[in-house]
């Protein structure tokens, strides 16, 4: 009984504290006044705080039966992953503010896919077999998935690209992008176990990974806000008249 006990202890402890951090999290946007340049980042923030006040007041507090608790998670998922592709969408402008070509590029691939994963999750809402609990819960699935391999993706191109475009990854978008990255892929393997792995035991060790991740997740997101931005280094800029004399130069090399 006793390691039970210690696990729910640790479980519990685990899912009230990043919820606190995040509180921390929005005074250092606050203060830094980076709740300006990312407003829907701050937005995130505060609903995550309030998402976890609702649900855990539902729960612990209230005593709302396992059917009804699940619809209000639901709900309170699609809510946040409408905000978190909110927040990949302003990652991404401001990682690319330098290029007008790239950022529209970028927003209208989040567009597209967006699209396609809430019509993909309508059409298997819909069409699932079974009663309509289990179609609504399919279609959530399906949509949250799809948000996290989007997310995840996002991650990959960062950490591919970054030197290439010559972002910085001391910037905090980089870090918000990063702990979102991480958070969503673990989201997205978790998922993929409990299809397979149905046990309680599993269950219970999954909730757990999960909490570790938002954990990681938002001592990430403070740690990145709070540090200075090391300023990009300058581009030395050629003088017009020396690049003449190398094409008059690279000119006289050829005819000879």
């Amino acid at each position: 009984m006793l390691p039970l006990n210690w696990h729910k202890l640790l479980l519990l402890f685990l899912w009230i504290t990043p919820p606190v951090l995040l509180g921390v999290l929005a005074v250092v946007l606050c203060k830094r006044r980076l709740h300006c340049g990312f407003p829907v980042f701050f937005a995130y923030v505060l609903y995550e705080i309030a998402r976890f006040g609702s649900l855990f007041a539902l729960s612990s507090v209230l005593g709302v039966t396992s059917e009804p608790y699940a619809y209000a998670f639901s709900v309170a998922l699609l809510l946040d992953i409408a905000l978190r592709f909110g927040v990949i969408d302003e990652v991404s402008k401001d990682l690319f503010r330098g290029s007008r070509l790239l950022k529209v590029a970028a927003r209208r691939l989040l567009q597209s896919v967006a699209g396609l994963l809430l019509v993909g999750g309508a059409l298997l809402a819909v069409y699932a077999p079974g009663n309509n609990s289990v179609r609504w819960h399919a279609g959530i699935s399906v949509v949250n998935r799809g948000a996290a391999m989007v997310q995840c993706g996002l991650l990959i191109c960062l950490l591919l690209f970054s030197r290439f475009l010559g972002l910085s990854w001391r910037r905090p978008a980089f870090g918000i992008a990063l702990g979102l990255g991480i958070l969503t892929s673990v989201d997205l393997a978790t998922s993929a176990i409990r299809v397979e792995f149905t046990s309680d035991g599993t269950r219970d060790f999954l909730n757990l990974l999960i909490a570790v991740a938002s954990l990681v997740c938002v001592s990430i997101w403070i740690g990145y806000l709070r540090a200075p931005e090391l300023e990009p280094t300058s581009v030395a800029v050629v003088p017009h008249d020396e690049v003449e004399t190398w094409n008059r130069e690279l000119q006289r090399l050829v005819r000879h």
